[in-house]
């Protein structure tokens, strides 16, 4: 299913201009249900970052459950703790991403 206008309009407020075609296309990979609130809910997280996109759609399609847990508001924890996981898994991400000579 293509990537719906509404969700496109997200990755506009979300993503850099010149990234946007890219993090489109990001999203044609899941495969799973739900798509749209997927995407968006995966835009959400990525906070404008494609390597996070591309983690947080894996993670969707490998274990939605916990996809859905980092994408919605549990009631198991304070939405501070739930922002600090969220927060946390970014940075593990961020971790991994190569950075250009002279940025060490």
């Amino acid at each position: 299913m293509p990537v719906s206008p509404a969700t496109r309009d997200l990755c506009r407020s979300v993503f850099a201009s010149d990234v946007i075609e890219l993090a489109v296309m990001a999203l044609g990979t899941y495969t799973g249900p739900d798509e749209t609130w997927v995407h968006q809910a995966a835009i959400r997280l990525s906070e404008g970052e494609l390597h996070r996109l591309a983690h947080w759609l894996d993670e969707a399609e490998r274990n939605s459950d916990t996809f859905r847990w980092y994408a919605s508001e549990p009631a198991n924890v304070s939405p501070e703790m739930h922002r600090f996981a969220v927060e946390f898994t970014n940075a593990l991400m961020d971790k991994d991403v190569p950075k250009p000579p002279g940025q060490q």
